[in-house]
């Protein structure tokens, strides 16, 4: 189904380790970005994976993180950067230096570039609820943000904390974006959700394939604070979650998770185990539950590849820039 174009071994400046690959982002001209998971550094190399320049420093300050949660490019060639319980974007040059703070009305977990704006997934603080309250409230969780500020909010979570107990601190929402589709599911449940650049809804891919096991609705009182975790991530290690929603040309990959047993929790660690593959425009799945190498981890997409982090436990880094066999030249 893929085909190894490359396989990228990043280098590694001695003084200036990497703790753990994160974001990766394929740039418009030449080369990528990938973000440090563990500390606050962004790094960028060439399709060769040489180190060309590095940025981030620990804090609470300007040009400062505490964890880079998410990175993209403007079109005009920025990288705005997205850090742990910061409530705005850092923008950063080309070549990754200081440039300007943005503002943001709520904390960012995640963000993708849409046309000349930026979609983020966050609450608004308007929408950021008490202890009590929040049991009842279904924030919309998907902004696009222009220079003006949100032009539009869309995709409501799905439940409210009673409705689902213990669900909240194991649920992601991936999200992907193809030139005006945009693509968001809950980590928890298909199907997919479409939304075009207005913000309007305008349908729904995937199903799950037989074997894919869902996590349950748990009853309230089902498990009790003092072994919530260690129970949890036992009850979890045989089920799946939606861990990427990840667009490659006509195609989205929705990359398959299982618990991983060995951490505590919350929050839900998982490892990447399987993919389903559909064709966008029509939805017809085209692949299902292949499955990836161990210890391996979808990155993200591109125009054309889809990236894998061959190794996601310790170097040498090394990321395959994967294709589908049917788009090699004959």
């Amino acid at each position: 189904m893929f085909a190894t174009d490359i396989v990228i071994q990043l280098e590694e400046d001695p003084s200036d380790s990497i703790a753990v690959p994160g974001a990766f982002l394929e740039r418009r001209n030449d080369g990528f970005l990938v973000s440090d998971a563990s500390i606050p550094r962004v790094r960028s190399y060439d399709w060769q994976g040489r180190l060309r320049a590095a940025f981030g420093r620990y804090g609470d300050g300007p040009f400062e993180f505490r964890r880079v949660l998410g990175i993209v490019e403007t079109p005009s060639g920025k990288i705005a950067v997205i850090g742990s319980g910061q409530a705005g974007l850092t923008y950063l040059t080309a070549d990754l230096l200081p440039d300007t703070l943005v503002k943001l009305p709520g904390i960012p977990w995640g963000i993708e570039p849409l046309g000349p704006d930026l979609l983020v997934h966050m609450r608004l603080t308007a929408d950021r609820a008490t202890d009590v309250s929040r049991f009842y409230r279904r924030p919309l969780l998907l902004h696009r943000i222009s220079e003006q500020g949100v032009t539009w909010s869309a995709f409501r979570y799905p439940f409210v904390p009673i409705e689902r107990p213990y669900w909240t601190p194991m649920t992601g929402f991936p999200f992907d974006v193809a030139g005006d589709s945009i693509y968001v599911s809950s980590s928890l449940r298909y199907p997919v959700a479409i939304f075009n650049g207005a913000g309007d809804s305008i349908g729904r891919i995937g199903f799950p394939a037989a074997s894919f096991r869902p996590v349950p609705v748990f009853e309230p009182g089902a498990l009790s604070p003092g072994v919530y975790g260690l129970r949890m991530a036992r009850m979890l290690e045989d089920l799946n979650t939606i861990e990427r929603v990840v667009v490659v040309g006509s195609r989205l990959v929705v990359v398959h998770g299982r618990s991983d047993h060995t951490r505590p929790m919350p929050p839900l660690y998982t490892v990447h185990s399987s993919l389903d593959i559909y064709d966008r425009h029509t939805g017809t799945k085209l692949y299902e539950d292949i499955p990836l190498p161990a210890s391996s981890r979808v990155m993200t997409g591109g125009r054309r590849h889809l990236y894998l982090l061959l190794n996601k436990d310790f170097p040498p880094w090394q990321i395959a820039k994967l294709r589908f066999r049917e788009d090699m030249e004959p």
